[in-house]
Formats: structure tokens, sequence, C-alpha cells
């Protein structure tokens, strides 16, 4: 027999092999990139799980509060800041849409969050990290079930981060967006001395004055009646002056920020809001969002105030852009805003919760509230009454809008606003150089991911 005939059909037997090795590997490839694509679903669901616990950390007050502050000492903020985060993970991971599912699945919490202050922190609650992992473990494999594996298990971390330059000598400069348009002097009405009252904010070292937290007080506008803001007593800056002697409540003074032109463009005014004729941009800035970043210490004469602005009035541009902001009716309360609970607040006992009063969740407790707001905090002794009229913020408040006040009250007038504190950003007279932090939302406190990519 001839040598080449015993060679016949090696070709085929040679395609055969080669076939099922190809076959092999894109199947090993299928489940490889399956497994991948599941990893980067898993990464995702921890980052957005991470970022909601550092939000919850940012609205717990933990960051606002001094190292010494008794609720630090005795572990009371520490422990709410942990609950709040933790509650917030577990929200993520048990909702019922699928939100953050990875393959159909939901993920599941490896160990318990893990709630630690970076050695650069200083003082360290200015800057809480923390640390949450997640796992799948029955995700489905296709091709290597050949092998005996049937499931195969995904784990991802991720670590976001609260800032807060409060308490903090050397800082990172913040610069929110969205922020309410009433530049508030830097005078805690209810504590002493009365008048003026006692800083919300030491300029000098950036420490928050105790007990600040739930405090319950009404935003005034410092401008008489008539066109544009003149001064109630002239020449003096908000806060200041005889006429807080005649006030019967807790009362701090602001004057109308320099807003953006054109913030209608962004949300229009919703058709059960009345319009101010005279100031629409103004109002729209309160009921919208500004876009217009708020820088924080660093500078003198950093923002600008608008003595063309009358905010005062119950008819005002100020309670008409609260109202419709809040969702209410009219002034006063039960007039459909939302409602802070617990009442009286006991913070940090308990945290602050948020029960909707309007929309589909009406009656229930919800995470946020349009009644939230930042509002900028100034220093008095850095304020211009002449061109180009500057003022230099400080700090930012986080605060909850109670009600447009009725009045008549004694020694203000209807349209003041009523406001909860639930927060407070300050910045000291010592920023570090490093470009602003810039956020947008209703918290002053931003938060980051920190996860190397």
């Amino acid at each position: 027999m001839p040598r080449h005939a015993r060679e016949r059909g090696q070709t085929i037997i040679l395609v055969a092999i080669g076939l099922i090795s190809l076959l092999a590997m894109a199947a090993l490839a299928i489940d490889v990139v399956t497994l991948y694509a599941a990893r980067s679903e898993t990464q995702r669901a921890a980052d957005a799980t991470a970022l909601a616990a550092a939000k919850a950390i940012a609205d717990s007050g933990f960051t606002t509060l001094s190292p010494n502050d008794p609720n630090i000492v005795n572990g009371k903020a520490q422990a709410l800041a942990q609950s709040m985060a933790t509650a917030a993970i577990n929200a993520m991971l048990t909702a019922p849409s699928p939100i953050n599912q990875v393959a159909g699945m939901q993920p599941g919490l490896v160990g318990t969050p893990i709630l630690f202050f970076p050695s650069t922190a200083v003082p360290p609650n200015s800057n809480p990290h923390i640390t949450v992992t997640l796992q799948v473990t029955t995700l489905p494999t296709f091709f290597a079930r050949i092998w005996g594996n049937r499931t195969a298990t995904v784990t991802a971390s991720a670590t976001a981060e609260a800032y807060n330059p409060a308490n903090v000598q050397s800082f990172t400069p913040i610069a929110p967006k969205g922020v309410k348009p009433w530049l508030v002097a830097n005078l805690d009405p209810n504590q002493p001395p009365a008048p003026p009252g006692t800083p919300f904010i030491n300029i000098t070292t950036g420490v928050i004055e105790p007990n600040v937290i739930g405090e319950s007080l009404n935003l005034h506008a410092d401008c008489k009646a008539g066109a544009g803001c003149t001064l109630l007593n002239t020449g003096n800056p908000p806060g200041f002056g005889p006429q807080n002697n005649q006030v019967s409540y807790p009362q701090v003074d602001y004057v109308p920020a320099k807003v953006t032109p054109n913030s209608n463009d962004v949300c229009p005014l919703p058709a059960s809001c009345t319009e101010d004729p005279l100031y629409p941009d103004y109002q729209y800035s309160i009921q919208c969002h500004d876009v217009n970043p708020y820088p924080c210490g660093g500078s003198v004469n950093n923002t600008t105030w608008d003595n063309t602005v009358n905010p005062r009035g119950i008819a005002g541009p100020s309670a008409l852009g609260a109202e419709c902001l809040i969702r209410a009716a009219n002034s006063g309360t039960g007039q459909g805003q939302d409602l802070l609970l617990p009442n009286p607040v006991t913070w940090p006992a308990a945290p602050f919760q948020f029960s909707a009063q309007s929309g589909p969740q009406n009656g229930n407790a919800v995470t946020t509230s349009s009644s939230i707001v930042t509002i900028p905090i100034i220093d008095q002794t850095h304020f211009q009454t002449d061109a180009p009229l500057g003022v230099t913020v400080v700090g930012f408040m986080q605060a909850f809008i109670d009600q447009v006040q009725p009045g008549p009250l004694p020694g203000s007038d209807p349209g003041d606003i009523q406001v909860t504190v639930l927060n407070i950003a300050g910045c000291s007279a010592t920023p570090n150089g490093a470009p602003p932090v810039v956020g947008s939302g209703t918290s002053p406190v931003p938060v980051r991911l920190i996860t190397p990519p």
C-alpha cells in the first residue's frame, strides 16, 4: 500500500479537535465575560450603597459637633451616625425595585459596614469614612457546568466619605450649589448673650457652637418696607441694632443674595404657585435651584448681597418662594408642607425624620424633603453697605422649613421663615489652598466616593 494512503482522514481529525478547542474557549469566554459584567454591576451597587451610607452620616449631624461636644464624648452621636448609615444600606439592599441588582439578584452585605476616621482628619469626625462590601454568591454559570461549577461568587467593596470643614483649622473649601439666597447673620438668637447672640461659627477656628442642632429660629429680612432693601438699622449689618431688642422670639436677620438670572429656565413656576411681579429671579432661586456656587471661607467679600431686592412680607418673594418650595398652600402650619419628626426634636437620641404630607408618599416617612434647604451664613464684620455690597460667607446651615410665619408676632413681620437647624458646615480663616469642593444638593456636607478605580 502506498505510504500516503495511510495518512488519509487526518485533516478531518485535526479540524474536529480544533473546533472542540475553539468551542471550549468560546464557552469559557462567555462565562468569564458574564462574571466580569457581574463584577462591574456589583461594584456599582457597592458604590451606590457606600454613597447612601455617607449621605446618611452627613445628614446625621455628627460632623457638625466639636470633638469635646458631650454627644461625641458619650458616644451618642457616633451611634446615631452608624445607625443611620446602616439603615441607609439596608434600605438600598432591600428595595422592592430592581435597583442595584446583579444578574437579576440582589447582592448581600458582607459583615457590617465599617465606619472609620483617617489619621489625616483633625478632628476625626470632620471626615468620616465608611466601607461597604457586597457579595453575590449564586450567580449562574453556563458552560462552566461541564466542570461541575454550577454557580459563581463575586464580591466588591466601596468606600465613601462625608466631608465637613467645620472645626478644621487648615481646610479644603466647599462651594455648594442650590443654596437659598438668604444671607443669614452669624448669630444664634437662642444662645446668650442676647442681643446680639452667640456666633453659629467661630470664624477664626471654624468650630461650631454647641447645642445648635435641633434649634428653632426665624429668618427675618433686614429690610425696611419699600422698594429695594434699605437696612433696618441704617449703616449696621444684619443681626445688630436696636430692632433686635423688640423681638420676643428667636430671630436672626438676613439680607438677599445676588442671584443668577433666569433661574426659571431650570424649573418653571408651577401653576399652583404665585409669582412675585417685582423680583421673579429671586423667588425662582428659592423655589428652584440656583446654579451659582457659594464659596465658603478663604477670601473676604466672596459673595454679593442685593439691595435692589426686598424679600420681606407675607406676599414678598421669600414667602412666596418658600411656600412654593415646600408645597404649602399658604402661610402657617398644616398647609400641605412636610413635617419634621419627632416633635419636639430629641436629637441625637432619635434621628430627624420627615413625614410627607402630599404626593404618592402622603402620610409616610421619607428620606428627604423639599423642605430641607441649605442657607449661607455670613460674617457681619465684613459687610459692605456700599457698592459692591460684598459679604463673606463663613459657613452653611442645613435647615428644615417648618412654615412661613403668618403673623403678626411681637417684633416681627408676617413672611418670616421658621426653620429647624439640622446641620452646620463652617469654614475657618485658614484654607489650605486646595480648589473648593463644589457640591449640589440640600446638604452642605459633600459626600464623595474614594474607592480606588
